[in-house]
């Protein structure tokens, strides 16, 4: 039945959106190499021009591979002209498009080494396409986006369609917060399990663009299930020197700045960023909730937190590359972060039991914070006479610590006398990675890749506790919050996947086998454990273009999400005397199955995407918060203590339609807009609660840019997200708006940028929880609407004489 309403979805969703006519279009592809060496010529200009009148129909430029594809174009006869840009006497090829004859295919052509080539001065009026569209992902251009100039990569990450960010930095992909983060399609030591605090302090002018990607091929990890959002940074690659410097000011005393530099000479190529970022985050917390005791009168409890911290964080990056011969080139490169605060907070803490006051008191934290993050990287890159032949070796090694001292005052206001307790708690995770990469072209329209990753994973947890003894007036250990808990991760896994073309069909299946062997040593209670599993995990997608502009998408993928050690971790670790948190060593992974099937339209600057999606999971882990007996921890009617930890769901499914569209208006204004709506059922049967429940939910984004003038943007990005269901309760509607401003000064290297985040002071998180014993609110705010005011700066020389075939930089 699920089935049958998924295809009937598929189709009415195609056959609303395919226009009742159309104008017949047809494509020319080929490839254009240099005469004699056979290399691809990069960045040729190619113009498709009508046989009888000459008129030019579509024009374009060759990829780094030499490849063109020029789409669109009506059914006649055309003359092909390809050529360097401003060559005198562009080569010439004929060819014609009609019924039988939709794609035409020109093979390799070739331009003589010493085509004579004219440059006058012209001015080239271009615009990058907001996203796009492949085979397994989606691919989203941020050059253009004033946030990337003024703000983080958090930031960045809130426009992009079916992503979002929560107050606290938290990134969610569909509603699934279990999101795997690759930078440059690599996993970073960055992006673990303190990402979000990296994602708020990381320059967003660092990054070129980000891709989607909801259903991952084998090739990539099969962690997170909700998919895989990569980072892809900014790197020169052709010779010269370049670099750009940035620096923006904000209230409330923020401020940030970036310098990023690269030179190539030929032979080499060095590359640096380095980026300082000092942020203001005052955060409050109200959480009302209640419970009947054991004697049946209801227990009403308010905290309220103010937190006020001013992170300052400081990332560089260095890195070189170095051509052995033609075919090999080595690489390394080392990253550093560093992450500093001082936290205050004050939680106001009023317990009321039928009505009479049991307990109010202050609990005051001071707590001086730092993380850092250290990794080295080692690249080789093989290329084989094959065209497109390559073998690629990476190696990583990276290194966190992290550490908070909270020191806590409680001062109580119904006479007690006031007390104080400590917690240092210390994290030392180090892992390591080696990636073998094969990629085999069979021909023009086949590819095999296979692949080996390895990766080892220790986390090393010290948490110590300790309280003032105000009859001795000394500090003694507090063995009831102090433990050692260490995991210790490997796993191995072998890939393969298979590319074909066969007209207007394409397909890319694969094959991932991982074998995963889990260690849990918790030091302080004497409890070690040991998981050992292997997995297949299979992935499919296909493709169908129906004509050059429309194109129907299918594919498959099967997912996993592995408990971390902070998960597994069964000692409770005390946040304050009622609020505790503790791991479940018995959770098990969780896994995901997602189909999804889509269309795109395309033409011009007009894109249109629709997706049918349905996944279904098991084990699904979730948060659940239970009342607790202060003693011995276990669940109790009339607890007192309300203890979060993590457990399995037995199943959950969920399906939805994801919409997309971007478009260009009278060439000065563009639209980017997308939603996603979704219904998600959870099976909570196994935990005691409601056996079944389900909700719709929805969300939608709008990113609008206005070209005032040839050198002013103003831009504004919304977003909006429903109600949604949690396993014990739901969550409230959120709303925030962002505006900016871009000009850019005559000499076209220097703008200035103005950016207002949350314009309307709308951004705050509501959660609720309905359980037969308890009934909880908690709203979270942060600080209100953020201005920044900035510059930004680029330089850059190309080398005079190119000894070997001319470069060009396609990068805008």
């Amino acid at each position: 039945m699920q089935f049958r309403l998924f295809a009937l979805l598929v189709f009415f969703n195609c056959a609303v959106v395919l226009p009742a006519q159309e104008t017949p279009l047809g494509s020319v592809a080929g490839l254009v190499t240099s005469r004699g060496s056979n290399r691809p010529v990069e960045y040729a200009a190619v113009t498709a021009k009508g046989k009888s009148d000459g008129k030019v129909a579509r024009s374009g430029a060759t990829n780094a591979k030499g490849e063109f594809a020029l789409e669109g174009l009506p059914f006649g006869e055309y003359e092909l002209s390809y050529g360097l840009v401003g060559a005198e006497n562009p080569a010439l090829a004929a060819f014609t498009l009609d019924a039988a004859h939709r794609a035409a295919n020109l093979g390799r052509l070739e331009l003589d080494a010493d085509v004579t080539v004219k440059m006058e001065k012209l001015e080239v009026s271009t615009h990058k396409e907001a996203f796009y569209n492949s085979i397994d992902r989606k691919v989203y251009n941020v050059g253009k986006d004033i946030q990337s100039a003024t703000g983080s990569a958090s930031d960045l990450l809130a426009n992009v369609p079916s992503v979002q960010v929560d107050i606290e930095g938290n990134v969610s992909l569909r509603g699934d917060s279990n999101v795997l983060i690759l930078v440059n399609g690599k996993t970073s030591t960055m992006m673990g399990k303190n990402r979000a605090a990296v994602l708020d302090q990381m320059p967003a002018d660092s990054i070129e663009k980000i891709e989607v990607i909801t259903n991952p091929s084998a090739k990539y990890k099969p962690d997170g299930t909700g998919g895989i959002i990569n980072l892809t940074l900014k790197k020169k690659t052709t010779t010269g020197y370049s670099g750009s410097i940035r620096a923006a000011v904000g209230n409330d005393r923020r401020y940030n700045a970036s310098v990023s530099a690269n030179y190539n000479p030929g032979k080499y190529n060095l590359y640096g960023s380095a980026s300082v970022r000092q942020d203001d985050r005052p955060r409050t917390v109200h959480d009302v909730r209640s419970h009947p005791d054991a004697t049946g009168a209801v227990v009403a409890t308010t905290q309220v937190t103010s937190e006020q911290s001013r992170p300052l964080s400081r990332i560089a990056q260095l890195g070189a590359d170095y051509k052995v011969d033609d075919q090999t080139k080595i690489g390394a490169a080392v990253s550093y972060n560093y992450r500093d605060f001082l936290r205050h907070a004050t939680v106001s803490n009023l317990t009321r039991t039928g009505g009479a006051i049991t307990q109010d008191y202050d609990r005051v934290r001071t707590d001086p914070e730092y993380e850092k993050d250290l990794e080295f990287t080692g690249t080789l890159q093989h290329s084989f006479p094959k065209e497109d032949q390559e073998l690629n070796l990476e190696l990583r090694h990276g290194k966190t610590t992290e550490q908070e001292d909270n020191r806590y005052a409680n001062r109580y206001r119904t006479g007690a006398p006031t007390s104080f307790d400590n917690t240092l708690n210390k994290s030392t995770e180090t892992n390591t990675e080696g990636t073998a990469e094969y990629i085999h072209p069979i021909n023009d329209e086949a590819k095999f890749e296979t692949g080996y990753n390895g990766q080892t994973n220790k986390v090393d947890m010290d948490f110590r506790g300790s309280f003032f003894n105000p009859v001795t007036q000394v500090w003694q250990l507090d063995a009831a919050q102090s433990n050692r808990f260490i995991y210790d991760a490997t796993i191995h896994a072998v890939y393969a996947t298979y590319a074909q073309k066969l007209g207007a069909f394409g397909f890319l299946a694969g094959l991932r086998f991982e074998q995963a062997i889990i260690h849990t040593d918790q030091i302080t209670a004497r409890l070690t454990d040991r998981t050992d599993y292997n997995r297949l995990y299979p992935s499919l997608h296909l493709t169908y273009n129906l004509t050059d502009a429309h194109q129907l998408q299918l594919n498959y993928s099967h997912r996993v999400h592995r408990p971390e050690g902070d998960d597994l971790n069964p000692f409770p670790k005390y946040d304050d005397p009622t609020n505790l948190r503790a791991g479940n060593p018995r959770l098990r992974p969780e896994e995901i199955h997602s189909v999804e099937a889509g269309y795109q339209y395309k033409h011009d600057d007009t894109t249109y995407l629709a997706t049918v999606y349905y996944r279904y999971r098991y084990n699904s882990m979730t948060e659940v918060r239970r009342f607790v007996d202060a003693t011995t921890l276990l669940p109790s009617p009339g607890g007192t203590v309300l203890l979060a930890t993590k457990e399995n769901l037995g199943s959950g499914n969920s399906g939805g339609l994801e919409l997309g569209a971007t478009t260009r208006l009278q060439d000065r204004l563009s639209l980017n807009f997308s939603s996603n709506v979704y219904r998600s059922e959870i099976n909570a049967g196994n935990l005691g609660f409601s056996s079944r429940r389900s909700a719709i939910a929805w969300d939608a984004k709008l990113n609008a840019s206005f070209e005032v003038t040839k050198h002013t943007l103003v831009q504004l990005n919304t977003n909006y997200s429903a109600k949604r269901l949690t396993p014990q309760g739901y969550r409230y509607p959120t709303y925030v708006a962002n505006l900016g401003l871009r000009h850019v000064f005559a000499d076209k290297k220097t703008a200035f940028i103005l950016s207002v985040s949350d314009v309307f002071n709308s951004l705050k998180e509501r959660t609720a929880v309905e359980t037969p014993t308890l009934h909880e609110e908690i709203t979270r705010r942060r600080s209100s609407r953020i201005l920044y005011a900035g510059f930004t700066y680029t330089f850059g020389k190309p080398s005079k004489k190119p000894k070997e075939d001319l470069q060009f930089d396609n990068s805008l």
